[in-house]
């Protein structure tokens, strides 16, 4: 980035002035993926499954599994809706965005509190902490999401802790510990085991490393 002051500005070439500009387009696409992420979180919410909203979904990338991304929207995991509640706020930001200013690679830190209710039974009180990595790109004029979960780290019953309690992620049909451990689970903490460093922040040099956008091995550099 460009050292200069608002003085400096009349003293800038042409080419020193285009890269200004294009610095400054990219950090405002960061704030606008932060924004975008930020509202796809508080979607996520189980209160709002079916309602009314913004698509935050990159639905027209090739990449994209449209059908299977609407079936995944419309496969209830609770019985009711009364008694759950799902709210993950996204922390610490890690943006790179691409040279052309289409394309983002993102890492939050999430953490979160839930009631879960499964078949209508007294709630069970959930704190968890994850982390959510994706890439985003630009599709209509707007920053939208391409891919990217949350990824459990701890998922512990509120008065048990995250050492003795781990909650496996809600599906239907639940998951086996074995296929909980092997997919959603893959990097969560365990008493007994190290944790990988999973997933790694996207670096400065991302989009030289790994120019496809639905590439995910940024993620795994450590491994």
């Amino acid at each position: 980035m460009l050292d200069i002051n608002i003085n400096d500005f009349d003293l800038l070439s042409d080419e020193e002035f285009e890269a200004l500009e294009a610095e400054t387009a990219r950090l405002t696409s960061a704030w606008q993926v932060q924004n975008m992420r930020g509202c796809a979180a508080v979607f996520w919410d189980d209160q709002r499954i079916g309602g009314k909203r913004h698509e935050l979904k990159a639905l027209k990338h090739p990449g994209v599994d449209v059908a299977a991304e609407m079936a995944f929207r419309m496969k209830p995991v609770v019985d009711s809706l009364e008694g759950n509640s799902l709210v993950h706020p996204l922390t610490t930001p890690i943006i790179e965005i691409d040279p052309t200013n289409t394309k983002s690679r993102c890492l939050f830190w999430s953490l979160g509190v839930e009631g879960l209710s499964k078949f209508r039974e007294k709630p069970t009180a959930i704190i968890s902490i994850g982390m959510v990595p994706g890439a985003n790109v630009v599709e209509d004029g707007e920053w939208k999401m391409l891919w990217g979960a949350w990824q459990r780290t701890t998922k512990n019953e509120y008065h048990a802790g995250w050492v003795e309690s781990m909650i496996p992620t809600n599906t239907r049909p639940p998951l086996t510990p074995e296929e909980d451990k092997a997919r959603l689970g893959r990097f969560a903490y365990q008493k007994d085991e190290l944790r990988k460093p999973v997933p790694e922040p996207p670096r400065k040099d991302t989009w030289e490393q790994f120019p496809d956008e639905m590439d995910p091995q940024w993620q795994f550099i450590n491994l």
